[in-house]
């Protein structure tokens, strides 16, 4: 079962007509959120938490070009009512309730934590799971 998207989750890039991510290396670009996350050239690589600012966190996906593309994790939350609707939280990053798994990109493991960057995991895991559902 694909997870319930905001309505407007098909509208290109809704402050400019430029396409959704560009790869900076070979050029390819997609138009929309969508069309970037599921396809089979892109495969999620990690997540990268900014400690001090988790509205700079990163998704990175690696391209089949050999380039990693990184999105915002910010850019992909509006397409998740449940991510977005989530409350502002403070980030947790090696704090003494901290888990850790931000310390390494290729960590992708889901935390329990009342954590701002806990938030974005679990986003990347509904991202995963969309893929999964659409293979």
């Amino acid at each position: 079962m694909t997870p319930v998207l905001n309505p407007q989750s098909e509208i290109r890039n809704p402050k400019s007509e430029e396409p959704f991510q560009k790869c900076g290396s070979c050029g390819k670009a997609w138009e929309h959120w969508r069309d970037f996350i599921l396809d089979p050239a892109v495969r999620p690589l990690g997540f990268q938490a900014v400690p001090s600012l988790p509205d700079a966190n990163l998704i990175v996906f690696e391209h089949r070009c050999g380039s990693t593309v990184s999105v915002l994790a910010k850019r992909l939350r509006p397409f998740f009512p449940s991510i977005a609707n989530e409350p502002t939280l403070p980030a947790l990053f090696d704090s003494e309730s901290c888990n850790h798994y931000c310390h390494s990109l290729e960590n992708l493991e889901l935390c329990d934590r009342p954590c701002a960057n806990a938030r974005d995991r679990r986003m990347v895991h509904l991202l995963l799971k969309m893929r999964r559902e659409e293979n």
